[in-house]
């Protein structure tokens, strides 16, 4: 190797950490908690663990999604059963939508063209254009539809019916129902990935993992209560509401393997991929914990506001 090969290789040695450090700090990546009992929206820096700033949004807001492509996320307010647009960018509401129904889960379609969200009292969801937000299609469901998740692979739309212990199933284009599967009481948080789908059963205390490759299913004893679900790398993380504590199950035994404290009542959870760590909604600490994934050491807890709940996808990276 000549010399002046050499000399490249040592600087690439140097620079490339450096680039990635830069990348990482100067990247956007920030959770967007909706605080139900005071009516908020807490943008909150997950690189400097800060809190940004606050927005007013309608009233009792739960559930939220990030529409990625579009920089903007929507906040769904239950008690004025209307959609909060909040630009990510500029920090502030530049749309309210009136739905005329409460909403609870959503999710964003992959291509960040749709919006699918439950209508507790309804028995429908609802799908929405993310460029007007107008409302495209209405699709009845069995009683009190909550959590909702999309599976890529597959091309399904997945609910809970969290009153009746089941979950349906619909196509992701034609929204045509497709199955019934029971699962465990009071199904409330619910997400997919690659061949499987999860469930929180709440009275049950237990989760619900099935492969939709023959939709064989593994019923699972976690932590009291369980409120949401949801799986990164080769592990699924539950929020134990009643527990006050985070279940971690291993996606190749399927067994329990660890415990680790969380907030008072954790609610719902996303990945801040970027630094590897888990982020928790505690409702009745109004905050969020940041629980590095490999360590499983809580980092910090951060107050967001009054009675976080942050139901859906609230991690924004750019």
């Amino acid at each position: 190797m000549s010399n002046s090969n050499r000399k490249i290789l040592v600087l690439l040695f140097f620079i490339f950490p450096l680039l990635i450090f830069v990348q990482k700090n100067n990247s956007q990546n920030l959770a967007l908690i909706t605080n139900q009992g005071e009516n908020t929206l807490s943008i909150i820096d997950l690189n400097k663990l800060t809190l940004i700033k606050k927005i007013n949004v309608g009233k009792s807001p739960l559930g939220i999604s990030i529409i990625k492509k579009r920089g903007t996320a929507v906040v769904g307010n239950v008690e004025s059963q209307s959609l909060s647009i909040i630009d990510i960018k500029k920090n502030k509401v530049i749309k309210t939508v009136d739905l005329k129904t409460a909403p609870l889960g959503m999710i964003t379609h992959p291509s960040n063209d749709k919006l699918f969200i439950t209508s507790w009292y309804e028995n429908q969801f609802l799908v929405l254009s993310t460029k007007d937000f107008s409302i495209l299609n209405k699709i009845d469901t069995g009683i009190t539809p909550s959590g909702i998740a999309f599976n890529e692979k597959y091309n399904l739309i997945i609910i809970a019916n969290r009153d009746a212990n089941k979950i349906e199933i619909y196509d992701g284009d034609s929204y045509q129902f497709k199955k019934t599967i029971e699962v465990g009481k009071h199904p409330y948080g619910i997400s997919s990935k690659e061949n499987f789908i999860f469930t929180a059963n709440v009275y049950d205390d237990s989760i619900s993992i099935i492969d939709i490759n023959g939709w064989e299913q593994k019923i699972i004893k976690v932590g009291l209560n369980p409120y949401n679900i949801i799986a990164y790398q080769d592990k699924a993380y539950v929020t134990n509401a009643q527990g006050d504590s985070i279940s971690i199950v291993d996606l190749k035994s399927f067994k329990e393997i660890n415990k680790i404290n969380a907030g008072e009542t954790p609610e719902n959870m996303s990945i801040d991929k970027i630094n590897g760590r888990l982020i928790v909604a505690n409702w009745g600490d109004d905050s969020i914990s940041v629980i590095d994934i490999e360590s499983k050491k809580i980092i910090t807890e951060i107050k967001s506001g009054l009675q976080s709940r942050a139901f859906g996808e609230f991690i924004y990276t750019n």
